[in-house]
């Protein structure tokens, strides 16, 4: 009975905090992201694409979003990006796509 009242309680408070399934896995996008890109400079809104999430499966969500490289400079550029991450049980979610897509139209020609 303490375990059950005490579950309750940390899904309550995991709640609070804006946590969720789709938080944690954009989360867990943009980690990979940070690790993949390290030292680029980039801006990715983690609320939109955990919003966005949709369950590809029982344990696999799949997100998309744009990142934005070098705001605010005049090397400036946006992709989009797509994450898919599975759930299993009580480890970390793992990310298992990432992908950038690359549009023709962002690239200058001189």
């Amino acid at each position: 009975m303490r375990a059950a009242i005490v579950a309750v309680a940390m899904a309550v408070l995991l709640s609070a905090c804006g946590g969720g399934r789709e938080e944690t896995a954009a989360r867990a996008c943009e980690s990979a992201v940070r690790n993949k890109l390290a030292g680029r400079i980039f801006e990715l809104d983690v609320k939109t694409m955990a919003s966005k999430a949709k369950t590809e499966s029982g344990d696999i969500l799949s997100l998309n979003g744009e990142i934005v490289f070098d705001k605010g400079l005049t090397s400036e550029y946006k992709q989009t990006l797509d994450c898919k991450v599975r759930f299993e049980g009580d480890k970390e979610p793992a990310v298992i796509l990432l992908q950038f897509n690359w549009s023709m139209d962002d690239v200058k020609k001189n």
